[in-house]
Formats: structure tokens, sequence, C-alpha cells
């Protein structure tokens, strides 16, 4: 990979590398697809949003002693017994990193809801694997970035 170093022409902006990559076309022309439903217009803006998720994931995975902010996003099954208790009672052990929740009823079997979290990785990693061990959860995804 060859990396050129460029000066930014303006005073606020932070300083940025070029670089050249070799992809298979295939990828590059499915990366463009992707690029464009996704509404961006500026292939250097997508490949560093690209980059940052990619470093947000690795993130997730190590260093458990970090702090980070993030969601909780779980689909589940309301007619599963208890499943709203549990989970309220759950998240009452973890209200040091939760911030804000957001429940929303998607039809009369099933509900969503979306966990705002600041703080330790590890208490956010607890509160994850807590909430996905109850019966009624169908879905449940952690969005995780770290703060610098």
């Amino acid at each position: 990979m060859e990396v050129q170093t460029s000066k930014s022409k303006h005073r606020n902006k932070l300083r940025v590398e070029r670089i050249s990559m070799s992809l298979p076309p295939g990828l590059l022309t499915q990366f463009n697809k992707a690029m464009n439903k996704a509404g961006f217009t500026d292939r250097s803006k997508a490949i560093q949003t690209a980059l940052h998720s990619f470093i947000d994931e690795r993130d997730w995975q190590v260093n458990d002693s970090q702090n980070g902010a993030g969601t909780i996003m779980m689909l589940y099954d309301n007619h599963i017994f208890n499943q709203d208790t549990i989970s309220t009672q759950i998240q009452h052990k973890y209200s040091d990193i939760i911030n804000a929740t957001i429940h929303l009823h998607l039809d009369g079997d099933n509900c969503l809801e979306t966990i705002m979290l600041k703080g330790n990785k590890r208490r956010i990693k607890e509160l994850a694997n807590s909430l996905s061990k109850n019966r009624g959860i169908k879905s449940l995804k952690v969005h995780f970035v770290s703060l610098i």
C-alpha cells in the first residue's frame, strides 16, 4: 500500500494521508453499489466510514477496560412469560451505564427495545449477555463506539 502525506488547505481540518489500494474488480463493484445505496457520493468518505466500523468492531472484541458508548437493540416476543419484568429487573442492575431506553410496540406479538449506554465496555458486555439469556429474545445486537 502506498502512503502519501498531504496537508489540508483548511486550518480546521486534520492532516490526511493519501493511499493507493489494489482491489479485485468484483469487490470494488460491490463496494461502489453499496456506497451509492448508502447515499455516499465520495468514495474516500465511504472507505473512512467502513474503516471506523472495522476499528469499532475490533475494539469491541478486545480491551474490556475501555470506556465507550453505544446501544443494545432487542427484538422480543412480548407474550413470553415475564419477559418485560425480567428485562426491567436486569436493566435496574446496570443503571450506572444505561442513559435511556426506548420501547416500541411493533405488532401484537413483538416489541423492539433500544437501550442507550455509556460506560465501561465490560459492564456493557455483561448487560448484553444477561439480556440475551431471556427466552423471549429473538434478536439482540450491540453497537459500540470507543471513547477516545
